[in-house]
């Protein structure tokens, strides 16, 4: 009996996982649940104005909607080229970045390809 329990348990927590990590995946692009739930939490309720919640395979930050992606590559070393929509191109002159960037009312979400 003790071992269906802890059986179920495992289960029922993989499933919770899995449906955490897809929905990570598909609205965030993030691969790690928890990385995406605590960068969000930051964004939301402290006055964090960016945090970083991957780096590989692509770089994924999340802002505050009022945070400046363009201040954020000018730091960067970084001047913006081209945009089309909602894809930005960046050069320093020997490296280019494209960033995809979306926002809403509560947060920006900074992609790289």
């Amino acid at each position: 009996m003790k071992k269906v329990i802890v059986i179920s348990i495992i289960t029922i927590f993989a499933i919770i996982l899995s449906g955490a990590t897809i929905f990570s995946i598909g609205k965030f692009s993030v691969w790690n649940p928890f990385s995406s739930c605590f960068g969000m939490l930051q964004i939301l309720f402290t006055d964090k104005e960016y945090t970083i919640v991957q780096k590989f395979p692509h770089q994924v930050i999340f802002s505050k909607p009022s945070a400046s992606l363009e201040k954020y590559m000018k730091n960067k070393g970084f001047e913006l080229y081209d945009q089309m929509g909602p894809l930005l191109f960046y050069s320093n002159g020997t490296k280019k970045e494209k960033v995809d960037f979306s926002t809403n009312a509560y947060y920006s979400k900074w992609i790289w390809k």
